[in-house]
């Protein structure tokens, strides 16, 4: 994943903070789904691990996500060595809070190791130390490893040579010896611009030459009830969704007397409702609810609002999703690199965007290797 430029709507003081709280609770909600569709996994991956790829990717923007979404406790030790920090410090020699209290650490421990029996108050120390030193310290940035970075596709002739959006600009993970997961995170030139969060995903078989993608909106509903009246360009982002990708026939199958295979309709775009978070402490969940676009805007023409109650038998939840794309049972059908060319030029999806945009594109590369030794098997 990568920027197409600096982020400085999460920081703009000049927008309100629940509106920015929702976008970046969204964003994170959709680089973690990317993950785990990548990752093949039955269960979603953690927000620590969303939290450690945007850290690893830019750390201004996991700062800037990290403030509108967790909280850290500020306690006495934590401000006793802020100001002793600045007090410390010099034009020329900045001290870091952190170094100060990794230097009684270092410390303790060794009194510690001296003075096993009646040391009850200076390990209540030494535990209150480590908490302030997890302050300081970055959301733990660990389990990302599990991705190995700086893996990148090779130049080609086909959609992974030529760049995808202006000042195109990406990062390539490689999830297993012949899948490489590419991801991009976009959004508009103008902070007023932003219209809300989608999600692109795309699966490319490189064997083949085809590839076959699901769309996500996400939208923050309130006591899960989102109300047509209360965004202003919803009904515009769906009816714009719906051009695109229904009405170009993605979802539309082979006939049903020609099927070799039991699937779900080729539904390509979804609606992904989401929590709204009241400040920095508020729990962490999604609902994770896929509601067919189709039936989103049913449900708008005929009640002007979404329930969990009326999406609930409409709808596929967040884990049962993830599932049925991996095993191609949902998403959209297989379509030629060609064609998805096509579409991106004709629909404009590469400049027309009005969203902050996660962009991830699986890719089995399949090595030379592999297609000898499949053609003698």
């Amino acid at each position: 994943m990568s920027m197409q430029i600096d982020y400085n709507y999460f920081s703009n003081p000049e927008i309100p903070e629940e509106e920015k709280r929702d976008h970046a609770f969204q964003t994170v909600n959709a680089v973690r789904e990317s993950l785990t569709l990548a990752k093949k996994s039955t269960t979603s991956v953690t927000y620590e691990f969303a939290f450690s790829i945007i850290h690893d990717l830019n750390p201004q923007l996991y700062d800037s996500i990290i403030s509108l979404l967790v909280s850290k406790n500020e306690n006495e030790i934590v401000k006793y060595y802020k100001e002793l920090a600045e007090a410390q410090s010099t034009e020329d020699n900045i001290i870091e809070p952190l170094f100060l209290i990794q230097k009684e650490l270092d410390s303790l421990e060794e009194v510690l190791e001296k003075k096993t029996d009646n040391n009850t108050f200076l390990k209540k120390r030494k535990f209150g130390l480590i908490a302030a030193k997890e302050y300081f310290t970055p959301r733990n940035q660990s389990e990302h490893k599990s991705l190995n970075h700086d893996f990148y596709l090779r130049s080609r002739d086909d959609h992974f040579g030529k760049p995808l959006y202006e000042n195109d600009h990406y990062k390539d993970y490689k999830i297993t010896k012949d899948k490489v997961l590419r991801i991009r995170l976009l959004h508009p030139d103008k902070d007023e611009a932003i219209l809300g969060v989608d999600m692109v995903y795309e699966h490319f078989n490189m064997e083949s030459k085809k590839v076959r993608f699901a769309h996500m909106q996400y939208k923050a509903w309130n006591n899960n009830v989102l109300y047509e009246s209360a965004s202003s360009n919803m009904r515009a982002q769906l009816i714009k969704m719906k051009s695109h990708l229904c009405d170009s026939n993605f979802c539309k199958g082979p006939e049903s007397s020609n099927r070799s295979e039991y699937r779900f309709p080729y539904c390509s775009a979804f609606l992904r409702p989401t929590a709204k978070l009241q400040n920095s402490e508020s729990k962490l969940i999604t609902s994770g609810y896929h509601v067919p676009l189709c039936q989103t805007i049913a449900l708008l023409d005929s009640e002007g609002k979404l329930t969990k109650e009326t999406i609930r038998d409409k709808s596929i939840k967040g884990n049962i999703f993830e599932e049925l794309f991996i095993n191609n049972i949902a998403g959209s059908r297989w379509i030629t690199i060609d064609d998805l060319e096509k579409f991106y030029e004709e629909k404009g999806i590469n400049s027309n965007l009005n969203t902050i945009r996660i962009h991830a594109q699986e890719v089995d590369t399949f090595s030379e290797y592999d297609k000898i030794k499949k053609r003698g098997d």
